[in-house]
């Protein structure tokens, strides 16, 4: 798979393969690498065995392998083409992650801003990607550009979904990504379906739909309920759902209302709130609108929090070119793969993999082939 990314160095005194960088700084990642500093330190500990495994360079004078330094690595980094890197990353992800080819794919889309990096206008440096509910598998990353948002960025970050068009997809987004533009192009010109939070951002949309609610959350009980223990807390979650009727938004079919209360542990009560949500399945009931709005914030939980706990992005300062984002491209990558072979304690086992380099092997094998990734 790495041999397919373009290498952009000069092929005069190229002294190690590039496949042989990457998968090496995966590897380094994947036992908690935090930059380049620590991808070669990790590096430098790889097993003889493991360096052959990875491609790496043999030097008979040395009688021992070569071994890159920080500044090949960063420097290969810097300038490696991140929407290729991520690309090709997302595609292999995507395969490895063994989805039923006729179940629903629901995919959850956020931001992320890197506070440790920024661009070369002085603007923080965001990255917008698409998780894979339940797993927590990112299948696809693109940067945002520093003089707009990410709002703008939807159609270009499902453009590098490695997914086609006929398989059934789902999209859920937050309150900042219900526009008019957004719904349209994912339901209009994908043909996927999506769910969006409805909030004051969008004030003639909530009021339309806080006016279609009334009725349904006056008439009776609740169609979907569920109460959890847990975090100290008690929680009750109540959904209700309605046509969309003749509400004015781009292929919004049906609506719902989901009601959170929280108390204490020995029933005191503690708070309420009234969440509006649209989506354009005409036909989702109210457990499933539940489900999906709480399985969105798994790409905050999953991923994102993971990066800034497990690997410091937040602290890495890599603010040249295109190294923040090939460095997320990376944490993304062994995140997710770790995910994909079962584990879920991601600290744990980075610290696992680090005391031992030669585990990380078995999350290397890939199921794509070279045509996944053309």
């Amino acid at each position: 798979m790495l041999e397919k990314v373009t290498d952009p160095r000069d092929p005069r005194g190229r002294i190690y393969r590039l496949s042989f960088l990457l998968a090496a700084a995966f590897v380094a990642v994947l036992a908690g690498a935090k930059n380049f500093a620590a991808i070669e330190r990790q590096i430098a500990d790889l097993s003889p065995l493991l360096l052959t495994k990875l491609g790496g360079t043999w030097c008979y004078f040395r009688q021992g392998f070569r071994l890159p330094g920080e500044k090949t690595i960063r420097i290969l980094l810097n300038e490696i083409d991140p929407k290729e890197l991520d690309r090709i990353f997302g595609a292999w992800l995507f395969r490895n992650a063994r989805l039923d080819d006729d179940g629903l794919l629901v995919l959850a889309i956020d931001g992320k801003v890197l506070r440790g990096a920024w661009t070369d206008e002085h603007e923080r440096f965001t990255l917008f990607s698409a998780m894979i509910h339940d797993l927590g598998v990112t299948v696809a990353q693109v940067a945002v550009p520093a003089d707009t948002n990410e709002i703008t960025q939807v159609e270009n970050l499902l453009d590098v979904l490695p997914v086609d068009d006929e398989r059934a997809v789902l999209v859920t987004m937050d309150a900042a990504h219900t526009q008019r533009d957004t719904a349209e192009h994912i339901a209009g010109k994908r043909g996927f379906d999506y769910i969006v939070t409805i909030k004051g951002n969008q004030p003639t949309l909530q009021r339309a739909v806080r006016k279609a609610m009334i009725p349904v959350l006056s008439s009776g009980d609740p169609e979907h309920d569920v109460t959890e223990r847990g975090h100290g807390r008690i929680n009750r979650w109540q959904a209700w759902t309605t046509n969309a009727k003749k509400i004015d938004f781009p292929h919004l079919k049906r609506i719902a209302a989901i009601r959170r209360d929280t108390w204490e542990l020995d029933g005191t009560w503690i708070s309420k709130e009234i969440a509006l949500i649209g989506t354009s399945d005409p036909s989702m009931p109210a457990h499933e609108f539940h489900e999906h709005v709480r399985k969105h914030w798994g790409i905050e939980n999953k991923c994102h929090y993971v990066r800034d706990t497990v690997w410091r992005e937040d602290a890495h300062q890599a603010r040249t070119k295109h190294g923040p984002q090939n460095m997320a491209a990376l944490r993304n990558a062994a995140n997710s793969s770790l995910r994909i072979a079962g584990y879920t304690n991601i600290t744990a086992t980075t610290e696992w993999i680090s005391r031992d380099r030669t585990r990380a092997l078995r999350l290397l094998a890939t199921l794509c082939n070279n045509d996944d990734v053309k």
